[in-house]
């Protein structure tokens, strides 16, 4: 894999979004590449460093902000698929403690679809290959225009 990965485009409408946006001064600020196996397999992949205020247990990061990080990474594979869709269910494993200010690597694809319907996996990694999290999720395709604002008549 000799090539340099396209960086996916952000998605519209979610500058301040904590886990993604870039101009939330608390967040998360990982940029979104996408990988290509020999076999043509897809996955999402994001470098990111949870920092002090990252914090739960004294140098370790807090686990609703590693669990953000899994929902950003399968949201984002399901996005470079061309499609906005939201979480509809998400299953976390903690493996392993994970540290702060130690550069993490998150990887998330789509394993399968169905009309509408995403189902996603994602780990995240120390930089030595230790699985630190891992989890799966469910997306659900938003119809268009309806993100960010309930439709007529809900």
């Amino acid at each position: 894999m000799g090539e340099q990965a396209p960086t996916l485009a952000p998605v519209p409408g979610c500058e301040w979004c904590f886990g993604c946006g870039p101009d939330n001064p608390f967040g998360l600020h990982p940029r979104f590449l996408v990988e290509t196996d020999a076999a043509g397999a897809r996955r999402v992949v994001a470098q990111f460093g949870a920092r002090p205020e990252h914090q739960g247990f004294h140098g370790l990061v807090q686990g609703g902000i590693l669990t953000a990080m899994l929902d950003e990474v399968m949201a984002h594979a399901v996005w470079a698929e061309g499609v906005f869709a939201v979480t509809g269910r998400l299953e976390v494993f903690f493996r392993r403690p994970t540290p702060i200010e130690t550069p993490l690597r998150a990887e998330g694809e789509v394993i399968s679809s169905r009309a509408r319907v995403y189902e996603t996996r994602a780990r995240l990694l120390l930089p030595d290959g230790t699985v630190t999290v891992e989890g799966s999720g469910t997306f659900v395709e938003l119809p268009e225009g309806r993100f960010g604002r309930p439709a007529d008549g809900d």
